[in-house]
């Protein structure tokens, strides 16, 4: 027995290396960037984001995990961003962004999951706000009637793969969010 724990203790130094030089340097590179996380999300809740910079900082997070990170913390990342180019109103690059993120989380992860979900409601509050604004400055139907109808297909979808009365639900908070950003952004 006594040979065991001698063994046990000799062998222990060898096993602390292993972790160190494999898991351990991801294990700390998840925690730099928990850390950065928590940093950006500080910069998120100021009176008036500077969202340029949260994107940039957001672009730092993606390059600071391990190469073998699961895909689905590189899609929360992603996701955030672009919820953060909506803020800026930057409409198209935000629905380029959402669009080619849901096709891969929907391979990914499948139609129903949480993540997939999440990027498909915010595409659907992209779309809206292009009906929105479009249809404010005086655009032309042709122009925005295909922003509108792609949120009605995308609302109706999400609501229809979750409970009935969820469409209804989704559109108020939608509308809502973004009444939200334009009251903000009207001094």
């Amino acid at each position: 027995m006594r040979k065991f724990f001698t063994l046990l203790w000799l062998l222990f130094p060898v096993a602390v290396v292993y972790y160190h030089f494999n898991e351990g340097q991801n294990q700390i590179a998840r925690e730099k960037a928990r850390v950065h996380v928590a940093k950006i999300r500080a910069l998120e809740v100021v009176k008036e984001p500077d969202w340029e910079t949260i994107i940039e900082e957001y672009d730092k997070l993606a390059t600071e995990l391990p190469a073998n990170e699961v895909p689905l913390v590189k899609h929360q990342i992603r996701l955030a961003k672009a919820k953060a180019r909506l803020e800026m109103l930057d409409i198209v690059g935000a629905i380029e962004d959402l669009t080619a993120l849901l096709r891969e989380a929907a391979q990914v992860h499948g139609d129903d999951a949480k993540v997939t979900r999440a990027i498909r409601e915010m595409l659907g509050k992209a779309h809206y706000y292009a009906t929105y604004l479009l249809k404010t400055n005086g655009a032309p139907e042709e122009e925005w009637r295909p922003y509108a109808e792609r949120t009605r297909q995308i609302f109706r979808y999400l609501a229809e793969h979750q409970e009935p009365a969820a469409l209804a639900q989704y559109e108020r908070r939608v509308e809502a969010e973004f009444e939200k950003t334009m009251q903000r952004r009207t001094p």
